[in-house]
């Protein structure tokens, strides 16, 4: 296939599986709410921050494998690919291990870390075990997704993983009615782990018969092991401050507030991520056509990079305002009214939401040009710029919940927010300072002009009332009339948005 029917089969398959798995995630959540309760849903989100923070040894490096792929892989080097996979094998097999000794090396300090309210749970210790087996024992399957990645066939990962991930929610939703155990549900998502990992490795195996080849198993050239042990580096660097962002804000909430704040915020959280995973999903399967697109014709990168962002402010103005309205209203008819928390709260969390989105067309360049070398500082400055900010609103003004999100959105908002586009600007792109500063400033003028849906929808809300689901959908339709003219007024007149029209009403005429 070429190189825009892999981009597409990916993103719908993405699409479709997605909402589906999304749609099963929430009854799945609810019934783990009503079964075991919010202390054990906060447990579960500070032992997943935990050990995402374990895993900052493997971060950035399948991005980086598989742009080592992209070139061998167009030119069909069997050699180089097996010689760069064997590698990747090892690599990953030592990750895998070092995380298991480092996971248990803190089981002394779990105590610390849960707070009082943690203490009283049982199985604390067991669960965490499964968690960090679980974690540990998909490093030892990786290589095999990062060949897929790499050839654009991220449909076949996603396919499995749905049909899995599907199997074991049923499963796990049958059990916690019939048994009240959270080691039941995660010994669940370890069986999960370990048989879609097998089967992929299976699907590898068959498709790439070339990769059992043992004379092709040769050392990587000198010029290659360079690159990958400067991206490497540089990639673990990049990533690390995504994972300070996300995992530190729950064990800091924990550790300094409390773990049921964990299991709230956790709530709201999760209907977030799940339109910043589907985006982020259906754009990460264009990463390797990206990559794909840097060898065999770089000259249209930049219209694709100007274009992924108009498609993310997009989504921007049409999700953000409907979330800052609805979201309450939502986690009310979902979960019930004692799981809300304050509007002001949930101010932060959008916006908080929009920056964090605002950046995935930046990333996707970052790694499908091997540019984690050239900002490996980026990430530390973000890591201590948050933690900084989060402690300061916490101690200094006491500001609780509220303070982490703050402590967030200004690490944020103040540096990487302009940094990450003006790598893409100058290195990959190869642009001149003009043109550098034009792209850069449109980004961040594109999130000023968000504050006029929001005012609108924020004036617009005050004159309605009411609940249940039919006031949730009046919410949703005159939010959404609301947003969608405010968009076409101020974009209706881009280059990039009459390119998209176009390409959508042939689409339709056809």
């Amino acid at each position: 296939m070429s190189r825009s029917k892999y981009a597409m089969k990916n993103m719908l398959t993405m699409f479709f599986t997605y909402m589906l798995t999304l749609g099963l995630s929430f009854i799945t959540r609810s019934v783990f709410i009503h079964k075991l309760g919010e202390q054990y849903l906060g447990l579960n989100g500070v032992f997943s921050s935990i050990l995402s923070v374990l895993s900052i040894s493997d971060l950035g490096l399948e991005s980086v494998f598989a742009f080592l792929l992209y070139k061998p892989l167009s030119e069909n080097d069997e050699r180089r690919i097996v010689s760069f996979i064997t590698l990747f094998k090892q690599i990953y097999m030592y990750v895998g291990i070092f995380i298991f000794i480092s996971g248990l090396a803190l089981f002394p300090f779990l105590p610390d870390i849960i707070g009082e309210q943690g203490k009283d749970l049982q199985h604390v210790e067991l669960i965490y075990f499964i968690m960090l087996f679980n974690s540990s024992i998909s490093y030892f399957f990786t290589f095999n997704r990062t060949m897929l990645d790499a050839n654009q066939k991220n449909y076949v990962i996603t396919l499995i993983t749905f049909s899995m991930n599907t199997f074991i929610s049923i499963l796990q939703i049958t059990c916690l009615y019939i048994v009240d155990s959270m080691v039941l549900y995660v010994s669940l998502v370890l069986l999960s782990t370990i048989g879609s990992n097998i089967i992929i490795s299976l699907y590898v195996t068959k498709s790439y018969p070339f990769l059992k080849n043992k004379k092709y198993r040769q050392s990587i050239d000198k010029s290659d092991k360079i690159l990958l042990i400067k991206n490497t580096l540089g990639g673990v660097s990049n990533k690390l401050g995504g994972i300070v962002v996300f995992a530190s804000d729950n064990i800091i909430i924990s550790m300094f507030v409390n773990l049921a704040s964990v299991g709230l915020y956790s709530n709201y959280t999760m209907v977030l991520n799940s339109f910043t995973g589907l985006i982020q999903k259906v754009l990460g399967t264009l990463t390797s056509s990206i990559g794909n697109l840097s060898i065999e014709s770089p000259e249209k990168s930049k219209r694709v990079f100007e274009n992924l962002n108009l498609i993310v402010t997009g989504v921007s103005f049409l999700v953000a305002p409907q979330l800052l309205v609805l979201l309450r209203p939502l986690i009310s008819f979902w979960l019930g009214e004692r799981y809300i928390l304050s509007q002001y709260i949930v101010l932060l969390i959008v916006i908080n939401f929009v920056l964090q989105l605002s950046r995935y067309p930046s990333l996707m360049y970052i790694d499908a040009y091997g540019l984690q070398w050239i900002q490996k500082w980026k990430s530390l400055i973000e890591a201590v710029l948050n933690i900084a900010f989060s402690l300061i609103c916490l101690i200094v003004f006491n500001l609780g919940l509220a303070g982490v999100i703050i402590g967030t959105i200004l690490s944020t908002g103040l540096f990487v927010l302009w940094y990450e586009p003006f790598i893409v600007a100058k290195y990959a792109l190869k642009m001149s300072k003009i043109g550098q500063f034009k792209i850069v400033s449109g980004i961040l003028i594109d999130k000023l002009w968000l504050i006029v849906p929001t005012l609108l929808v924020w004036f617009v809300m005050h004159f309605l009332s009411g609940n249940g689901l039919i006031f949730l959908i009046q919410l949703f339709s005159i939010n959404f009339f609301l947003v969608l003219l405010t968009l076409l007024m101020v974009y209706g007149t881009r280059p990039e948005f009459k390119y998209f029209l176009n390409k959508i009403t042939r689409y339709l005429l056809k």
